[in-house]
């Protein structure tokens, strides 16, 4: 019986001793979520501190106190201001998988991959549903902004003209744009607008072209139930560059992995052309009247927002500019009639070419004399 009840201390023991130890915390914000999360050995992420992750990574080995870890360092230095705008709303929820766990990863990565300071890069973090909020204006608060991810809650609708609209609100009143510091948005989303009632994605769009012609670059990334079009009429150009769908997260975090670098150093604008030398009067000749050009009639409904009621095609008497292809909403514009440029003109001649002067006039052998005039008598012979 005694040593019944030895065996029995020493089973509860044993987990206190365990739990206690000081190489198994579990203080991260993503513990006992199945996945490691501690940037240590075999960690899926590195979002938290070493050894505080201890359900899903197991106890580590701390190193002497002699010999701390060295401090974490981002992976580039640049002067921007980012604003970093999540969908909130409830497609987002945990309850259709570690869809939540995911976007909070992916969002901490990014401020941790940023230098923050004054001279440096400031972070804003703007979550929207039904409503939006501004949770963070722009802040160079590494640990503000951590918190601000780990309340990330999903439920609601999805309001991304709201969230344009805030962000740019947010740079234009806190940006450095007057000091020369370049304005960026990243828009992460899974679905379309839904909210207020009766919006649609070109409300979206509306507010995207309003953000961009403010001179800021937006990035407009998306999965799931995105619409690739809205995506691309969103974003800054190129597309390839700006418009980003993807299957999952693990898509988006694979190809934005390193987008402090590319925010860093963006795409240099393409050189101007070579100044062109002025060119020659020309010579005005008669030319008879080209033949007037074939004209093309456009009309398909490719266009996402074909036969809505409303003309998006940009062109003449369109109510927006919501489709990427001019005349693709046929039903609501009408056919679009595109005269292709005319050929170049015919360059008129040039001026006739000056005659050659005349030949020089023939040379006399240096014995014969000139025509007409005898030749000089010999004087006379010196007497013997």
């Amino acid at each position: 019986t005694l040593l019944l009840k030895h065996m029995r201390l020493a089973f509860l023991v044993l987990p206190l001793v365990a739990a206690s130890s000081p190489g198994c915390l579990n203080t991260c914000s993503w513990s006992s979520d199945f996945l490691c999360d501690d940037g240590g050995e075999g960690s899926h992420y590195s979002v938290c501190a070493f050894g505080t992750d201890c359900d899903d990574c197991g106890s580590r080995t701390m190193p002497p106190p002699a010999s701390p870890p060295p401090p974490y360092s981002p992976s580039c230095s640049a002067a921007v201001d980012l604003v970093l705008i999540l969908d909130e709303s409830g497609s987002m929820s945990s309850a259709y998988g570690s869809i939540a766990a995911d976007v909070k990863r992916f969002a901490a990565s990014v401020v941790m991959s940023f230098s923050l300071g004054a001279s440096l890069a400031k972070i804003s973090i703007i979550k929207f549903s039904t409503v939006c909020e501004v949770d963070l204006s722009l802040s160079d608060s590494r640990e503000e902004a951590m918190n601000v991810i780990s309340s990330y809650s999903p439920s609601g609708g999805t309001c991304i003209s709201c969230a344009l609209e805030a962000a740019r609100n947010e740079l234009d009143s806190n940006g450095r744009g007057e000091s020369g510091v370049p304005g960026y948005v990243f828009l992460l989303t899974d679905g379309v607008q839904t909210s207020p009632s009766g919006s649609t994605d070109k409300d979206a769009i509306l507010q995207a072209i309003l953000l961009k012609a403010a001179g800021h670059t937006l990035y407009a990334v998306g999965f799931a139930g995105a619409a690739e079009q809205t995506l691309q009429a969103m974003a800054s150009t190129p597309y390839s560059q700006y418009a980003f769908l993807g299957a999952s997260m693990s898509d988006i975090s694979a190809a934005f992995s390193q987008l402090c670098t590319a925010v860093a150093s963006p795409s240099a604008p393409p050189p101007p052309p070579p100044p062109q030398q002025p060119p020659l009067a020309p010579i005005v000749v008669p030319q008879p009247p080209p033949p007037p050009a074939n004209p093309i009639i456009m009309c398909d409904e490719s266009c996402q927002f074909s036969s809505d009621g409303t003309c998006d095609d940009g062109g003449s008497g369109a109510d927006y500019s919501a489709c990427l292809v001019y005349g693709s909403d046929c039903v609501d514009c009408g056919e679009r009639v595109l005269y292709p440029s005319p050929p170049p003109p015919v360059p008129p001649p040039g001026p006739p070419a000056s005659p050659p002067p005349p030949p020089p006039p023939p040379l006399l052998p240096p014995s014969s004399p000139p025509p007409g005039i005898p030749p000089p008598s010999l004087p006379p012979a010196a007497p013997p």
